[in-house]
């Protein structure tokens, strides 16, 4: 598990510390804090060998470009914008770091000078005050060395990708990183604020019908909707889903509810269930990994939050996973009070993380702290 985060040079944090982190953790701010960097940081660094996560993020974000300049075409992923201030002189670094319960993980990338001469380009650092790449075009052939360290000596994973002349990786450049052992690596899941795509919904319930997961999800439903009694796949409404590229489609799956003949398209039942059925599927398929999930009130009303965070925190306990989750929302924050309220213990299985704009340190509090912030009205978001 992890008990503390560092992030050197990353995104809107020149340094940045969170401390004190439980099994269930609740990370709240403002607007435009961070909030949703600190779980992409996560992600990324705790996936060791997959760029899939730094590329998911920044298209994610629209930061990716087109460089018709470049040796190959298509798009690629603007690597500046991962680091704070968007500047990467040669010799510039980022590192985000998790203190873990096996030790130390650590995530770097180092901007450096490629030889021309290469097959592959290898870095040759220079002075890091070296800013002679101000313009849009960085003035030379440029790399990006990539760096995983993952819990204990042994594990460690390095690749070196050559950079445009505007600062982007190219898809085909990064399919084949290697990974590190499967031992030491843990299950690790993002819910973006738009919540799993209806492909990965498909997929995931497929892994758990007909098995006691199964009956976990429809419980996990019936939070929303309590007659709901069975959900299946559709054969030929699944294959225009699977095939279909418009992101937001919710298709593929049926449901069935107590006292109603018709079957009923998964999607027309709200945003609440879809979010809810993403949220059941991912716990059932984390277990012993991280769960990250980006405005995780999505979607639900009030009246059922409180009974998604005892899911939350019943499944990460029974089922050994770390949950980072974001909100704005004061309903979700004094819903997780009252399951606190319900569970407090000596070592703190969940906290509340605050992020400030400008701060180095997140606020972090325990559940005791919790509790007493939602008795007496404190605003802790």
């Amino acid at each position: 598990m992890i008990r503390s985060l560092t992030f050197e040079n990353y995104r809107g944090f020149p340094r940045f510390e969170m401390g004190n982190l439980g099994r269930v953790n609740l990370i709240v701010g403002t607007n435009n804090a961070g909030k949703t960097s600190v779980l992409e940081a996560i992600h990324i660094l705790e996936a060791p060998g997959e760029i899939s996560p730094i590329w998911a993020t920044q298209t994610r974000r629209g930061e990716d470009i087109d460089d018709p300049d470049a040796a190959r075409a298509g798009r690629q992923i603007d690597i500046r914008r991962l680091y704070h201030g968007h500047n990467i002189p040669i010799g510039n670094r980022l590192e985000l770091t998790a203190q873990t319960d096996r030790g130390v993980d650590r995530f770097s990338l180092v901007i450096a000078e490629s030889s021309p001469e290469a097959r592959s380009p290898q870095p040759t650092l220079f002075d890091p005050t070296d800013t002679a790449n101000d313009s849009d075009l960085l003035p030379r052939a440029t790399a990006l060395g990539v760096h995983w360290e993952h819990g204990q000596s042994g594990n460690d994973l390095s690749a070196v990708l050559e950079l445009s002349r505007r600062g982007g990786v190219p898809l085909d450049s990064v399919r084949t990183l290697g990974r590190i052992s499967e031992s030491a690596r843990v299950p690790i899941r993002f819910i973006t604020a738009a919540a799993l795509s209806a492909e990965v919904v498909i997929e995931l319930f497929e892994e758990v019908v007909l098995t006691p997961l199964e009956d976990f999800v429809i419980e996990a439903l019936r939070i929303i909707e309590p007659s709901i009694a069975r959900i299946a796949t559709s054969g030929a409404e699944r294959r225009r889903t699977m095939s279909s590229r418009n992101i937001n489609i919710r298709g593929g799956l049926l449901v069935r509810c107590e006292g109603i003949g018709d079957r009923i398209p998964i999607g027309s039942m709200g945003d609440g269930i879809w979010r809810l059925l993403g949220l059941a599927l991912a716990l059932a398929k984390t277990e012993g990994g991280i769960l990250l999930i980006d405005e995780i009130d999505t979607g639900l009303h009030y009246s059922v939050m409180e009974n998604m965070w005892r899911l939350v925190n019943q499944t990460a306990k029974r089922h050994r996973i770390q949950v980072f989750a974001t909100t704005h929302s004061r309903d979700c924050y004094e819903s997780l009070a009252t399951v606190c309220r319900d569970t407090v213990s000596k070592n703190s299985e969940v906290t509340i993380q605050r992020v400030e704009r400008g701060k180095a340190k997140a606020t972090s509090y325990s559940e005791k702290e919790i509790v007493a912030a939602a008795e007496r009205g404190m605003e802790v978001r």
